[in-house]
């Protein structure tokens, strides 16, 4: 009975020390440091866009943030710190694409043809309403007959909500993984 109980114990211990071991590998932490100031660029993105002019976003602040991202990329020493770079390369092609729509809905609003309110469906909008599944309405160009897309001009918000929620999971990746 000693002897199982002795075995039993050897086993846990051994248990307790593996997991503790399997919890300080490299792989499985996240060097807070390495971000500190892409999460303050983050941060400042954020604070632009749920501002009251959230088309406002500086481009210099999206550059330092596509920046920031290339220079820590070759510093990553783990698996869970290349999963917080995608989360952020995630994040900077949500800005870019917000940013598109912003000045498109700014570009296009001086054609007559495109309603109040409406964003034209260029080509280069296309992918973006399908990666966000934006609803769209057609439209028809009455000189020549040709049917066209737009989507409603508020249609960055939803990009903008996503950045949000984007910005929130980089945070979760960075302080959980510590």
């Amino acid at each position: 009975m000693t002897s199982m109980r002795n075995h039993i114990i050897a086993v846990t211990l051994f248990s307790v020390m593996m997991l503790l071991a399997t919890a300080c590998i490299p792989e499985n932490r996240v060097d807070k440091t390495k971000f500190a100031e892409l999460n303050q660029t983050a941060l400042e993105l954020r604070t632009v866009i749920t501002s009251s002019r959230p088309c406002d976003v500086p481009d210099a602040l999206v550059q330092k943030l596509a920046s920031g991202i290339a220079a820590v990329r070759d510093r990553a020493s783990s698996m869970a710190e290349r999963e917080v770079i995608t989360a952020y390369s995630n994040l900077l092609t949500t800005y870019r694409d917000g940013m598109l729509l912003c000045r498109s809905r700014t570009h296009l609003a001086q054609f007559t043809f495109v309603p109040k309110g409406r964003i034209y469906v260029t080509q280069e909008i296309d992918p973006i309403v399908e990666r966000y599944d934006l609803a769209t309405e057609k439209q028809l160009y009455k000189p020549t007959g040709q049917i066209w897309r737009s989507i409603d001009g508020n249609s960055m918000m939803v990009i903008w909500e996503s950045a949000v929620s984007q910005t929130q999971n980089v945070d979760f990746l960075v302080n959980y993984n510590q």
